[in-house]
């Protein structure tokens, strides 16, 4: 890490907390000042998506919509990039004991798309196992939500099992499931190889997405 980026003023809001946390994720309420989240959920609101098919069930899971992927260094971050983009980095870099990855900064990347889950749309259990991930993040930019309109993140606080992609098997998992609400300007951190969801929203949403910037983290190979 440089000596600019030590020196850098914190991007994550003074207001920010940890909600809650378990073995293998993190809650972050608050992520952004009101008005820096304002203008993440403005340039949000302008990203271009396009309806992709879901990789997990094309099935049944929906047509979400992307805007595009980019590829960033974990300790690296251009001196214009958003402040959400600063923030996201920070609780990651705090949180590298909860990834696995302690004192791995320097070897790691995350990936940033922009995702928007219209009514009737979800994405299946799965693990985000392979490829060198080590993690995921999802940061909520819709101004407004109601826990009506579906859309929650389901997470198994365990280590995913071979079979752990088997809707039945889950049925019997020892662990019951987090269920956190897309609560606007909440970061979500969590470990790779840790069973996740997203609930189909809900029609009562309407025309709303739920907007999110997500990524996975990686450690990247010699």
């Amino acid at each position: 890490m440089n000596l600019t980026t030590l020196l850098a003023t914190p991007a994550t809001g003074p207001d920010a907390r940890i909600h809650s946390r378990g073995d293998r994720y993190v809650v972050i309420d608050d992520l952004l000042p009101s008005a820096d989240f304002e203008a993440t959920a403005d340039t949000f609101a302008r990203t271009r998506l396009k309806p992709v098919l879901s990789t997990i069930d094309p099935v049944y899971d929906g047509f979400a919509h992307r805007g595009g992927e980019e590829k960033q260094r974990l300790t690296h971050t251009a001196d214009d990039a958003p402040r959400w983009q600063r923030a996201v980095k920070e609780q990651i870099r705090a949180h590298l004991g909860l990834l696995a990855a302690p004192g791995a900064e320097d070897r790691l990347s995350l990936t940033l798309s922009a995702w928007g889950y219209p009514a009737g749309t979800r994405l299946s259990w799965h693990n985000d196992a392979g490829a060198g991930r080590v993690g995921a993040y999802v940061y909520f930019t819709h101004r407004t939500w109601s826990s009506d309109w579906g859309g929650g993140l389901a997470l198994i606080d365990e280590e995913s099992h071979a079979d752990a992609a088997d809707g039945d098997a889950l049925v019997h998992t020892a662990t019951h499931p987090t269920l956190v609400l897309p609560r606007p300007n909440r970061l979500v951190v969590f470990r790779a190889h840790t069973m996740h969801a997203v609930q189909r929203v809900d029609a009562t949403a309407g025309d709303r997405l739920r907007r999110t910037w997500t990524g996975f983290i990686t450690e990247d190979t010699p």
